[in-house]
């Protein structure tokens, strides 16, 4: 976790840094093109640092909100006009991903395997490069958001269902609260 935070302290100063080299070395375009390379991929980096976790703080549940807030911040200039970034989408992306951290931070680190598509939608709406129109941002938010409720409903489900001992003849047989068994498929 606190390697994550140290990528992201040290983002801004190395943006402005490779900002100036290259903005004396070549022109001001190639500056601001190797600062925003610097601070993603210092982000994408602290965030896939973040997954690699095997358990979660609360600090580190709440980083990939905060992330996409400090980032969709920075890229307000490329929001306007030009449609390079969509700074609603990133922030929705990154709270997607916050509730997923959320859902296995309360599972004691089951389900991280449903962490790869939110991770991976959030690094490409936190991505400047956009295909023109709404349509990209929209339609990898909207499976990022069905994927987090998929996520959510199977992990409440198989919270609910009692650790079985094989001995319940199929798998189509629940065993109630009362001990009895039934059939969880109606005829």
């Amino acid at each position: 976790m606190w390697k994550s935070m140290l990528i992201i302290v040290l983002a801004f100063p190395l943006a402005i840094l490779f900002a100036i080299i290259f903005l004396v070395g070549v022109n001001w375009k190639a500056g601001i093109i190797a600062g925003c390379i610097t601070l993603a991929t210092c982000l994408i980096t602290a965030t896939l640092m973040l997954f690699c976790l095997k358990t979660f703080s609360v600090m580190d549940v709440f980083l990939p909100l905060v992330f996409s807030v400090v980032w969709s911040l920075a890229l307000i200039p490329l929001s306007f006009g030009a449609d390079l970034f969509s700074a609603p989408t990133a922030i929705g992306s990154g709270l997607v991903l916050t509730l997923c951290l959320w859902r296995v931070r309360q599972n004691n680190g089951r389900g991280k395997n449903w962490l790869i598509y939110p991770i991976i939608v959030y690094i490409y709406e936190m991505l400047p490069v956009n295909i023109p129109g709404p349509f990209d941002d929209l339609f990898a938010f909207g499976g990022d958001v069905v994927c987090a409720i998929l996520f959510y409903s199977s992990a409440s489900f198989h919270k609910e269902l009692p650790e079985g001992d094989g001995s319940s003849g199929g798998s189509n047989w629940i065993q109630g609260p009362s001990g009895h068994s039934s059939s969880a498929t109606r005829d």
